[in-house]
């Protein structure tokens, strides 16, 4: 329980500060349903859920920072192992421009993931958190912002035999922002890729290298309100082998 408070009242300190700070700043709440295909609740048995999120994120000549944090069935209980307890989601993200070669920025990378709770990723009780260090860049093409980067995966895992070295991690994040029949649109999507994992974190996989992300297409009809539809997927992640697919509902309220 402490454990929780604290990644709450760091997630809702990280929030107010990401809103009023830096070059450039935005900031909001969302509702969301993740909708499984019916292939990954019979192959991998996971269950739909909801959840809220409060998304943040700023920068400016020196970097970005961005950060969110979910509540995953926010109105379950956290002592049950049916796959609809209350769990929790932290991502932190950092990009510190070092140095240029020519237009193109060289930054330091770091990200942190954490996620806990019951009765997921195939374990009554589960926790995990995901560190990476390693070097990335920010480009832009035609108006599609490309921020790949690639750096060293630490994972701690509640099942595994303990923490350490977990081979390497690449992906991408892509912004396209564009206008159509008048309204505001952008097309989003994230993607990692999970290289040499090492055999204590494999036990639920077929392979070394693990995919995971999301496409989404976003929608801004006014300034406050940004609506959205995800494409979720993994392989060889999330506690299955099995390929997992689903469509996320969402609709947020812009702070900023």
């Amino acid at each position: 329980m402490k454990i929780r408070k604290s990644l709450l009242a760091a997630s809702l300190l990280a929030a107010t500060t990401l809103a009023h700070a830096g070059d450039y700043s935005f900031a909001n709440v969302s509702a969301n349903w993740l909708d499984w295909s019916n292939r990954t609740t019979d192959q991998a048995h996971k269950r739909d859920f909801g959840y809220l999120e409060a998304e943040g994120g700023m920068g400016g000549n020196w970097g970005e920072l961005y950060g969110f944090f979910d509540i995953e069935n926010p109105g379950k209980s956290n002592n049950g192992t049916d796959g609809k307890d209350r769990r929790f989601t932290t991502k932190v993200v950092a990009r510190y421009n070092m140095t240029k070669i020519g237009d193109v920025p060289v930054q330091l990378y770091g990200h942190v993931y954490d996620t806990r709770g019951n009765g997921f990723g195939g374990f009554d009780t589960f926790f995990t958190q995901n560190r990476v260090l390693g070097l990335g860049t920010d480009f832009t093409i035609g108006g599609v912002t490309i921020k790949p980067f690639f750096g060293v995966h630490n994972e701690l895992d509640s099942n595994s035999t303990g923490s350490g070295f977990n081979g390497y991690m690449t992906g991408y994040v892509l912004l396209y922002p564009f206008q159509a029949f008048g309204q505001n649109l952008m097309i989003s999507q994230w993607h990692e890729t999970e290289l040499d994992r090492q055999d204590k974190f494999t036990k639920n996989y077929k392979s070394r290298v693990g995919q995971n992300g999301a496409l989404a297409l976003w929608w801004t009809p006014t300034k406050a309100i940004t609506t959205g539809l995800q494409y979720r997927y993994a392989d060889q992640k999330l506690g299955s082998s099995a390929y997992q697919n689903a469509v996320i509902y969402s609709i947020k309220y812009n702070i900023k």
